[in-house]
């Protein structure tokens, strides 16, 4: 997939298909947190005197775990995946928390006085490695610099917002300009 489409997959212009998520798990190496899913339920065939054309409607299509017996459920965290997703693909990604969870977060008391009900945090993606970035069962645990680096563990229930910036499409650099004629060249050498 080149990276325009995928852009527009992302974005939520064009819709992205369960083999198209699957593709991306993998690449993102991802699989296992995906491995779970093991049928789609396709949609219902049309009834005889169903309108034509009606086909290019999306179809909502339900994704299985691969033992229902057991209850799995391979999204049970979405806020989880949501992030982990922005760590994966390399994303720009602001995030904001009920800041009365976070009392015991790490995140000094300070910015909690500044910020009583919302804590707005912004992690830019040339910054994720050095985010260090755990996901837990129960929270995200990130390394962050307010005024001082400190490691935060932020609840996945305190979590309310994520939002995603997309990159500008990259564009290729011009040509290289043609080589001219060879002429000769001076050079000094020191003895």
């Amino acid at each position: 997939m080149d990276r325009a489409e995928l852009k527009r997959r992302l974005s939520g212009t064009e819709d992205l298909t369960i083999d198209q998520f699957l593709r991306l798990a993998e690449a993102l190496e991802l699989q296992k947190d995906v491995a779970g899913l093991a049928a789609v339920e396709a949609p219902e065939p049309e009834a005889e005197g169903e309108v034509a054309g009606t086909e290019s409607v999306p179809a909502v299509h339900t994704l299985r775990g691969a033992d229902e017996a057991s209850g799995l459920d391979t999204f049970e965290n979405p806020a989880r995946e949501l992030v982990r997703g922005g760590f994966g693909w390399g994303l720009d990604m602001f995030l904001q928390f009920d800041a009365t969870q976070l009392t015991a977060s790490g995140v000094p008391e300070s910015v909690l006085r500044k910020f009583p009900e919302t804590l707005p945090i912004r992690l830019e993606a040339r910054w994720h490695r050095h985010n260090r970035p755990d996901f837990g069962d129960e929270s995200l645990t990130v390394s962050l610099s307010f005024d001082a680096l400190r490691v935060c563990t932020f609840p996945w229930s305190a979590l309310r917002t994520v939002s995603f910036t997309i990159p500008p499409e990259a564009t290729a650099p011009p040509p290289a300009p043609e080589p001219g004629p060879l002429r000769p060249v001076l050079r000094l050498v020191k003895e």
